[in-house]
């Protein structure tokens, strides 16, 4: 079956065809950066990145892009001193790159600020005056809801439903307006605040409003029709909504092909906002849990379904991971310094049968002991992330692997080409859900293309060089008899959060559990 997915313009899944068969175009929605990302935010990026995952893994490229709102009324009003504005958009864009490089998600092929799109937006604001789709009243110029017939098709807001405050993002003045769900495309600056010339004496020097910048910039950066566009579903209305009814007046119907909207994170079933005083950062979320458990918590649950989140929850989750990654832990141990695997990493592909021996299966492990348990994983792996990148499916068909591969005697399989297979099989497919935990020297061609965060080392865990050494000062104090010595880094490491587990092939060490 072709991948399905379900566009939230049709309310309905539909097969996934791009313009062009191996390249798909993605425009997703940043942040407004008044304030770095916290985890709601961050199951967001999460799902979009584990999107990109799998249509790589299926063949595909992707061009990606992201915007970042970088002038806005809750930027100005966050800024203090000497810090103006500009001061606030780059620090919480800088901080915004830097946790994303911590959760593992891979870059954008692009990354886009609206002030650096400001002509473009006057262009598409002036081409829609012309076209009766805009008006100005006292310097600002504002969207007249009413020419546009297909207004409310993607959300089911329709006009007549419309109250005073459609346009999202401040307090509105009804008596200025055509109709209440009219909204704002250009906004006059007060004194002191950023501004740009507009070249016109009735439209007041200012700034863009929300919705124009993202229709500019992504026809700007993907021409007048792409295939996906997405954010979070708090952009379904009115932001997407908004944006539909300015591009296609000007690019002709349908603008974007498909419309994915993944959930909200929740706290105990309370919207996480900054406003409410909810928020957890990625500092908090990353100094208790590694960057696998987190992004394996977000991929177990359908994107389309709100994600409950609570500690507890999380670390719940954790401890089913933690059989799936014990699993991968004792695979490397038994193929760690194994001779040829790192200088050969090339030759496992000529194990496989010759009608597979192609790229386009570089992914079917099916060499050795395993393959028929392998076979089924895959198939329903697949056939899982096919359905609108059903990942709970996806997600059980990865713990019956690893328990028909404890039944069918993984532990205590001497054969290293089969034990190498399922190793890779492991990786690979976690490494489409986000969670990329495998090791250089056993998978080189899987870490080229993972997005490791800067100062870590291969494995993507941070630190394992001072951990190695210390369990190499542990084994050597038990081969002394030096117990003491040996205890005492055992509690220091325990004291750290590390937990270690002696095995007849040497300390097993594990972090956040």
């Amino acid at each position: 079956m072709p991948l399905q997915l379900h566009n939230t313009l049709t309310k309905r899944k539909e097969p996934f065809e791009p313009a062009h068969p191996k390249v798909v175009r993605i425009y997703t929605c940043g942040l407004t950066t008044y304030a770095p990302m916290h985890i709601g935010h961050a199951r967001t990026y999460c799902f979009w990145d584990l999107f990109r995952r799998y249509l790589e893994y299926g063949g595909r490229h992707v061009v990606s892009v992201i915007n970042y709102t970088d002038v806005d009324d809750r930027i100005i009003g966050r800024a203090q001193g000497s810090e103006g504005p500009v001061d606030v958009a780059e620090r919480n864009i800088a901080t915004f790159r830097r946790d994303c490089r911590k959760l593992h998600i891979k870059d954008y092929s692009a990354y886009t600020r609206a002030t650096d799109f400001v002509d473009e937006q006057l262009d598409m604001i002036g081409q829609l005056e012309k076209k009766g789709h805009a008006y100005a009243v006292g310097g600002e110029v504002l969207y007249q809801v009413e020419t546009f017939p297909h207004y409310g098709q993607l959300s089911g807001n329709t006009l007549a439903a419309q109250q005073v405050g459609a346009s999202g993002r401040v307090e509105e003045d009804a008596s200025r307006k055509r109709h209440p769900a009219d909204f704002g495309l250009w906004k006059p600056a007060k004194p002191g605040e950023p501004s740009w010339p507009t070249g016109r004496s009735d439209w007041h020097d200012g700034r863009p409003g929300w919705h124009i910048e993202c229709s500019a910039m992504s026809t700007t950066l993907f021409g007048p029709h792409f295939d996906i566009h997405g954010g979070g579903v708090d952009n379904l209305f009115p932001h997407h909504e908004n944006e539909i009814a300015q591009s296609e007046p000007l690019c002709g119907h349908p603008w974007v092909r498909y419309w994915l909207h993944p959930e909200h994170l929740d706290l105990k079933d309370v919207k996480m906002s900054k406003s409410l005083g909810n928020v957890i950062g990625i500092e908090e979320l990353l100094s208790r849990h590694s960057h696998d458990e987190v992004r394996w918590f977000y991929a177990a649950q359908h994107y389309r379904a709100k994600l409950p989140f609570s500690w507890e929850l999380l670390n719940q989750s954790c401890q089913g991971y933690a059989r799936i990654k014990k699993l991968v832990t004792i695979l490397a141990d038994k193929l760690r310094g194994v001779e040829g695997i790192e200088s050969s990493p090339g030759s496992y592909a000529s194990q496989r049968p010759i009608d597979e021996q192609v790229p386009r299966l570089r992914h079917r492990y099916l060499h050795g002991a395993f393959s028929r348990q392998t076979s089924v994983f895959l198939d329903r792996f697949i056939a899982a992330m096919d359905d609108d990148l059903n990942t709970p499916n996806a997600v059980a068909a990865m713990f019956d692997y690893v328990s028909a591969l404890y039944a069918g005697g993984i532990e205590q399989a001497t054969d290293l080409g089969s034990a190498l297979a399922v190793y890779r099989t492991l990786s690979r497919h976690l490494a489409v859900l986000g969670v990329e935990i495998a090791e250089a020297a056993l998978y080189p061609e899987l870490i080229g293309d993972y997005a490791l965060p800067e100062a870590t080392n291969a494995s993507g865990r941070g630190g394992d060089a001072a951990l190695d050494r210390l369990l190499a000062m542990r084994t050597a104090a038990r081969a002394n008899k030096d117990f003491a010595k040996a205890d005492a880094i055992r509690n220091l490491l325990t004291e750290a959060g590390v937990a270690l587990e002696d095995t007849p092939a040497g300390p097993r060490w594990r972090v956040g559990e």
